[in-house]
């Protein structure tokens, strides 16, 4: 027990430190180590969600600083790699799955969404990551496996 907890210990350390060397910066507490989001939550700058695969191994969905709603593959070495991205660099601000079950990332000072995940009205209440790395929005897969 005291190895996983040593591992954990270290992997979050490394994932951390991943995200801030790799441009996404910190995460705020809010989202920072939960693996979902449930209607009416939201990703801000920084903040992301993420599902260990095992012991060393993660998938991640950053709102990165730059805008960015990107998923990474990540281990506890440091290592990554972009799964998918939604590709609203310098445009998003902010990713939230609404109370209507669309998943969107909007503009800081605009209401015009910039990226959204079509799945408004749709079945399930999370978004959240499998075990392949497909990212479902409630039942609907918006990534492929990684």
């Amino acid at each position: 027990m005291k190895r996983r907890a040593a591992m954990t210990a270290l992997a979050v350390s490394t994932m951390v430190a991943g995200v801030l060397v790799g441009g996404a910066g910190s995460a705020a507490a809010a989202h920072q180590y939960t693996d979902r989001l449930v209607r009416g939550e939201s990703l801000g700058p920084g903040e992301y969600i993420t599902r260990w695969i095992n012991d060393y191994s993660f998938y991640q969905l950053v709102m990165q600083r730059d805008g960015n709603l990107v998923e990474y593959k990540g281990d506890v070495i440091g290592d990554r790699q972009v799964c998918w991205a939604a590709n609203t660099q310098y445009s998003g601000y902010y990713a939230i799955y609404q109370n209507d079950g669309n998943f969107v990332v909007y503009p800081q000072w605009s209401t015009r969404a910039v990226w959204s995940s079509n799945s408004q009205w749709g079945s399930g209440s999370t978004v959240d990551i499998n075990g392949s790395g497909v990212v479902y929005v409630g039942t609907k897969p918006i990534t492929g496996s990684c």
